[in-house]
């Protein structure tokens, strides 16, 4: 397990808790969890993904400050490689599917080819 600290856009101070064994990744503030990542490892995908993104969750308190962004980014830099999310099918809403295209442009994710 390993443990990032960092800064979030309204300058509260967030760890994020990896756990690449169990396949997690926890962003706590002040002792309460307000993010989280789940993913599972896959051996060969397309486009080179390390990974698959299961589930994403950021309280709504905390949405607009990027821990969604630092988690996936972590998650990046841990694994070595993108990780694939298939947007279409993935949390409803136009912040999701915008967070996609933006961490897309960054290489960060991938998408599935169907």
């Amino acid at each position: 397990m390993h443990a990032y600290l960092f800064k979030d856009r309204s300058a509260r101070a967030i760890t994020i808790e990896f756990d690449g064994h169990n396949g997690r990744a926890v962003a706590w503030h002040r002792d309460q969890p307000v993010g989280w990542i789940r993913f599972e490892p896959v051996a060969s995908a397309l486009a080179g993904a390390r990974a698959t993104l299961v589930d994403l969750f950021v309280d709504p308190a905390f949405r607009r400050s990027g821990i969604a962004h630092t988690l996936l980014a972590r998650l990046y830099e841990e694994l070595n490689g993108p990780i694939e999310v298939d947007a279409s099918s993935g949390a409803p809403g136009a912040e999701f599917s915008s967070l996609c295209r933006n961490l897309m442009c960054e290489g960060l994710i991938v998408s599935p080819s169907r």
